[in-house]
C-alpha cells in the first residue's frame, strides 16, 4: 500500500515539475530571454521580378501613399496545396477590389512558362495583383520561408501585421474582417 502511495506521489511531482519546466520555458520564448524571430518583423528592402523580367521592388508599393496593406503570397506551379488554394485566394482578392490593397504572388523556384499556363486557367479579379517569380530564393532568404505556401501580410509602416503558414480557406468570413482591421490598424499608424 505504502509502495502505491509513493509511485503516486513521485508521478504527481514528476508532473507537476514538468509542468512548471514548460511554463518557465514557453515564458522564456515569449520574452524574447531566447533571441528567436519566429515572424519577420517588417518588410525587406528587397526585389522580385515580374514574369516580364521586369525587377519590382518591395518598398516602392507604399512610396506614392495610395496602398494600405501589402499581401505577399508565395506559392508554386508544382506544389498542389497552392494550387487548391489559388481559386480561393483569387475569390478573396475580389473582396479588396476597390481598397487600397496589394497582392504580391511570388511563384517559387518555378518554371515561368507554367506559372503563365497556371495564371491563364484563374479568373482574375480587378484587384491589385502582381505575379511575380523567385528563382534566386529571396523568398527563403529574407522572409525565412521554407515551405510553401504561405503569406504575409504588411502595413504602410512596413511593419508585419500577420503571417500565415500553409494553405488558408480564405473563402471564411473570418479574413474578411481579419483584413478589414488590417487596413484600419495600418491607416491608423501614419
Amino acid at each position: 500500500m505504502i509502495n502505491r502511495i509513493l509511485i503516486i506521489l513521485v508521478i504527481i511531482v514528476a508532473t507537476v515539475g514538468y509542468g512548471v519546466y514548460q511554463k518557465n520555458s514557453l515564458e522564456r520564448q515569449l520574452s524574447g530571454a531566447e533571441k528567436k524571430e519566429a515572424i519577420l518583423a517588417s518588410l525587406p528592402n528587397s526585389h522580385f521580378y515580374t514574369l516580364d523580367n521586369d525587377k519590382f521592388g518591395l518598398h516602392d508599393v507604399f512610396r506614392d501613399g495610395s496602398k494600405s496593406l501589402l499581401v505577399v503570397h508565395f506559392w508554386g506551379t508544382w506544389c498542389a496545396p497552392c494550387e487548391a488554394e489559388l481559386p480561393a485566394l483569387v475569390n478573396f482578392m475580389k473582396g479588396f477590389e476597390n481598397k487600397p490593397v496589394k497582392f504580391l504572388l511570388v511563384a517559387v523556384n518555378d518554371e515561368l512558362p507554367k506559372v503563365q499556363k497556371h495564371i491563364k486557367s484563374v479568373a482574375l479579379p480587378k484587384a491589385d495583383i502582381v505575379w511575380l517569380i523567385d528563382n534566386d530564393n529571396v523568398h527563403r532568404d529574407l522572409f525565412g520561408t521554407t515551405r510553401v505556401p504561405e503569406t504575409f501580410v504588411f502595413g504602410k509602416d512596413l511593419k508585419t501585421l500577420k503571417k500565415y503558414l500553409g494553405p488558408q480557406e480564405w473563402n471564411k468570413p473570418m479574413f474578411f474582417r481579419a483584413f478589414e482591421e488590417f487596413l484600419q490598424i495600418s491607416d491608423s499608424k501614419l
